[in-house]
């Protein structure tokens, strides 16, 4: 079974339709018991489940779609390309440790539901690099009424004029407990101040590890974040021809894992 989540991309000039793949399930026991017995899964063109996954869904979003993500590990990254599909980056996971306290100048609240006033902070930040198109129904049924995880939203004011937002989560792993900031929605000028925000937030929360995904190198280096890329992990993409990962404005909303 391979599962597409319907999806809206969008820069400053156009909308793409598309999709995210998020799961791709086989049937390991089977699997595990063709191994055991030295047999094949014979198909009618001689490929096997997880190619003809692929071979399916490639057909289906060349009359659906004009752009596609998906996320694949080191096992399944070689099925996916030898698909068709490209590869665009690994996870560009960036990390700090966090020590002390933040100065800030924003005032900050709670979101307890996305609006059009999101949406617009949104649209009016956007560039030529491409990211999901936010609005507000989506970031609500994303983020409010259907989460994966816990998160935590606020918005952030300059003399009473909405700026921006941010999207966290707390994030245990076996070892400790991280923040993630899964989005940043604002102008350039405010993102170190959100990011400042985010280390008070966590801080408070007596966490000390902060993580995100970025493609903007001098943002991280600003911030002291260090690059943590897994090679294990990779972002894919089919449907729009020679995008490079600095074409995209990547965060971790971009994944269902976070």
């Amino acid at each position: 079974m391979l599962v597409c989540l319907k999806q809206i991309y969008i820069n400053k000039n156009q909308k793409y339709s598309g999709y995210r793949i998020q799961d791709v399930i086989t049937d390991t026991e089977i699997i595990k018991k063709l191994i055991k017995d030295k047999r094949k899964l014979i198909t009618a063109n001689k490929k096997g489940v997880f190619d003809n996954l692929i071979i399916k869904l490639n057909k289906f979003i060349s009359k659906n779609s004009k752009l596609n993500f998906g996320f694949a590990n080191h096992l399944a990254f070689p099925f996916w390309t030898r698909n068709g599909w490209r590869n665009i980056s690994e996870f560009p996971l960036y990390e700090k440790k966090l020590f002390s306290k933040e100065k800030l100048i924003l005032k900050s609240k709670i979101i307890k539901n996305f609006n059009l006033d999101h949406e617009k902070i949104f649209l009016r930040n956007l560039t030529e690099k491409i990211n999901i198109f936010w609005s507000a129904k989506y970031s609500n049924w994303r983020y409010i009424n259907n989460p994966r995880s816990k998160y935590f939203v606020y918005e952030f004011f300059l003399r009473n004029k909405l700026v921006g937002y941010t999207v966290l989560k707390e994030y245990f792993s076996d070892t400790e407990k991280k923040g993630h900031i899964c989005q940043i929605v604002s102008a350039p000028k405010f993102q170190n101040e959100i990011i400042n925000f985010a280390n008070n937030f966590f801080l408070k929360k007596k966490i000390q590890s902060l993580s995100l995904w970025s493609f903007d190198t001098k943002l991280m280096k600003k911030n002291d974040f260090k690059g943590n890329y897994s090679i294990n992990k990779r972002i894919v993409y089919s449907g729009y021809s020679n995008l490079k990962k600095q074409n995209i404005d990547i965060n971790m909303g971009f994944s269902d894992i976070y």
